[in-house]
This record gives structure tokens, sequence and C-alpha cells, in this order.
């Protein structure tokens, strides 16, 4: 059987340089023995030879002088920083409110990644990064139907532009941030961003959310993380939303690469591929579903 052929879906050529200079990591240049002639004749000569490495090879050599660092067990204590798995991942366009304070400047994606681990926790990751980064695909920015977007947003987009920081921090103010709670918000819109019916409709049909750009099997992920945040145990109750059930560990982060060698797992949703669903007059409408209980009695925001 031949051996597969490999496409990184994404890569951040900007966080990928940062890693690598915040590190220390050294791309050798290929050297390569030349022939010189000159006036006193030929001879062989030692030349370095500068070339411009491949994306395949950056990342390997990259993972290999990290190797300490990179976690690919997630049940491991964190709190976690540098991660890597393999996943089928749900790629969409984060929908940011505008808010004039916070700094994220570009189209953004919001990718998520889940992963059951040996000893039975789910652990879901929430990565953000430049739509742009995506390889081979161009988005448009219009979309057949408008989709439920979280009150959380501006606070998340916060947390993304300042690399997890705790809102408030950089102004010196008084903050009663809770982070279960930006988590469990996070972590609902990876996965229902943009839905405009009953969740039930929508469940297991990406394609008929608004926003929502493609899935595939990622055979590798590597990425940031910014936030760990493990749920407390009795403190949330999510049992009202099948997507949400079982939610345990939720990292928040930014993707260096995705990977695949399955090509023929890539499905796109937008355009023409996306679906419309028919509100049905017998079911409620999804804001009110949009509430993930806390044991308290509170509510996360929606």
């Amino acid at each position: 059987m031949p051996k597969r052929v490999g496409r990184y879906v994404y890569w951040s050529e900007r966080l990928v340089r940062e890693v690598i200079d915040d590190n220390g990591v050294q791309l050798d240049a290929r050297v390569k023995a030349s022939l010189k002639l000159g006036v006193a004749g030929g001879g062989l000569d030692l030349a370095g030879r500068d070339r411009e490495k491949t994306t395949f090879e950056v990342a390997e050599k990259l993972k290999r002088k990290l190797r300490r660092s990179v976690v690919s067990d997630f049940d491991t204590a964190g709190p976690l920083q540098l991660v890597q798995g393999t996943s089928w991942v749900e790629v969409s366009e984060f929908r940011r409110w505008g808010h004039p304070r916070h700094r994220l400047g570009q189209r953004t994606a919001v990718i998520h990644a889940r992963t059951d681990t040996r000893e039975g926790r789910r652990v879901d990751l929430c990565l953000f990064g430049g739509l742009k980064n995506l390889r081979g695909y161009n988005v448009p920015e219009d979309e057949p139907v408008g989709g439920w977007t979280s009150s959380a947003a501006p606070a998340i987009e916060e947390l993304i532009a300042s690399r997890g920081a705790t809102p408030g921090e950089e102004e010196g103010e008084v903050s009663s941030f809770d982070e279960e709670y930006l988590a469990v918000d996070t972590l609902q819109v990876a996965l229902s961003q943009g839905i405009y019916v009953h969740p039930d409709d929508h469940m297991g049909r990406p394609e008929t959310r608004a926003f929502t750009v493609m899935g595939f099997e990622a055979s590798e992920y590597v990425a940031l993380i910014y936030r760990d945040v493990s749920l407390t145990p009795g403190r949330w109750d999510l049992q009202h939303d099948q997507e949400m059930m079982g939610a345990s560990r939720i990292l928040i982060g930014a993707p260096l690469w995705l990977r695949t060698t399955r090509p023929g797992s890539i499905r796109t949703y937008f355009g023409t591929n996306r679906v419309v669903l028919t509100p049905s007059p017998r079911r409620p409408t999804t804001q009110v579903l949009f509430q993930p209980m806390r044991q308290d009695g509170g509510q996360a925001s929606g």
C-alpha cells in the first residue's frame, strides 16, 4: 500500500516563528560540497547554503527540539502549555462583536477538537487563529442565514487577544473573573455558534450552522494553550445539552498547525454546501435553550 500523502490544512506562520524564536530553536542550514574554481586551480570547498525549509521540515524539527515540552497525554496534570493530538476537528468563523477595547483585527477561526483520555475524561480544545491561515480556502463573508452568537464573545475575544490574561489585569482593575464560567461559554461557542432553529435539528449537522467552515480528520494538530480549565465536579449541569454533556477539561489556545493524511475526509460547509433549515413552529427558539446551568442556580451567559 502506498504511503499516505500529507497536507497542512492550517498553518500559522507567525505563531510558528514566534515559538521558534522564543525557544531558541535553530533551523540548521543545509551544507553541500561545492567545487570552487579559482586562479589557484580546482578545489573542494564546503560552503553553507541557506535554503528555505519546507513546512514539514520546520514542523518536524520544532517537535524534535521541543519534545520534552509537547504533551500528547491529556491526562497529564496541568496547566498544559504546548499540546499535540489527533482528532476530528470542526472549523468555524468566530463572530466577534467588534468592541473597540478588543484587538482581534482579522477574521478569526475557532477550531474545536475533542478527545477522550485513557482515564475516561473528556477533553475539549477550543483554538483561535487567523481564518486566513487555512490553506487553499477562500471563505466568503456573506452567510445565507444568521445564527446565534454568544453574549460572552467580547470576553472571549479579550482572553484570546491577551493570550490568556485575566480580563482587567492589564488595566489594574479588580475583576471577578471566573475562568470556568468563561471556559463553558467558549466551548458552547465552538460547538453551537450559528444555530438558529432547535438544537436537535442541528445535531451532527455542522453544515446547517451559520459560520461553520469545514471539518476533517486531523492526523496531527499542535497548539499553544492559554488556559487549561478543569470544571469543578458537581458545579455545572450540562445534561440538557447533548453537545456539552460530559465536558470536563477545556483547553483554550491557538493552533500552530493542523495536518491531515486523509484529505478525503475534508468536508466544506460554506457557500453552496451550506444547508439552510426551516424553523419548526412546534419548537421553541434556541435563545431560550442556550443557558448552561450551574448547580448553584446561576446561569452561564447565552
